[in-house]
């Protein structure tokens, strides 16, 4: 009997041995399990990571490449700019030059027409001054007198010395003190003349068709023919 319960309690000692140390064996397997999913997992995290940090250095590298290649055409296009800059103040400053050159011109064309306008106007006063007193001289004899004569030669005389403001004046107070004399067309034709280098060509073409018109078969039409179509 005692031999039995001796048996018996040892049995129960080997058996929760056994028990204890299937326990721990169990506990130790779970463990070493648990470990390892954890490893595979900070493997598997670490994999991405790495993954995920080349893709992003991958990106930071095209970023770059896009970078200075955005930054040279951004150079290109403010190099561009500069020169249409540099051009479009050249084109200011040629249009500039141009423009006050123009300006000067007209100026001294304005003075010029003014100069033209005095000499014009004085010219005209004085052929009506003459003409008023022409007309309050009597008719006289058809035949030249000495003084007529003496007036055409100084109105010569005076063209031959380019004085064309005094020729004209002489010119016409002999045409009208003397309107049928013969020399009344040369000296409608050199009025003509004296008025064209004035430069009043309108009073110089009155003069030139007149004389075409009263005297077409003299020497002088002929000549005021030749004069009227350089004036045009």
């Amino acid at each position: 009997m005692k031999n039995i319960l001796v048996q018996k309690r040892t049995f129960s000692l080997v058996l929760t041995s056994f028990l204890l140390l299937a326990g721990c064996e169990t506990l130790m397997t779970r463990e070493g399990v648990r470990d390892v999913e954890q490893k595979r997992e900070i493997n598997d995290r670490v994999t991405t990571l790495q993954k995920t940090t080349a893709d992003v250095n991958s990106r930071f590298s095209d970023l770059e490449a896009d970078q200075r290649q955005m930054g040279g055409r951004i150079e290109v296009v403010e190099n561009r700019m500069g020169q249409a800059s540099l051009d479009r103040e050249k084109q200011k400053r040629v249009s500039d030059e141009q423009m006050q050159d123009l300006q000067k011109k007209a100026q001294v064309l304005q003075d010029e027409v003014s100069k033209m306008q005095d000499i014009q106007s004085a010219l005209k006063e004085e052929i009506v001054n003459l003409k008023v007193k022409a007309a309050e001289v009597p008719a006289v004899a058809a035949a030249p007198s000495k003084e007529a004569a003496t007036g055409f030669d100084l109105a010569e005389e005076l063209f031959n010395q380019k004085d064309y403001k005094k020729a004209i004046l002489n010119y016409q107070k002999f045409r009208d003190s003397k309107p049928k004399d013969k020399r009344v067309s040369e000296a409608t034709y050199k009025i003509g003349v004296s008025f064209q280098e004035l430069g009043l060509k309108d009073e110089a073409k009155s003069f030139y068709q007149e004389l075409i018109s009263k005297f077409p078969n003299t020497n002088e039409a002929k000549k005021a023919k030749i004069r009227l179509k350089k004036l045009k």
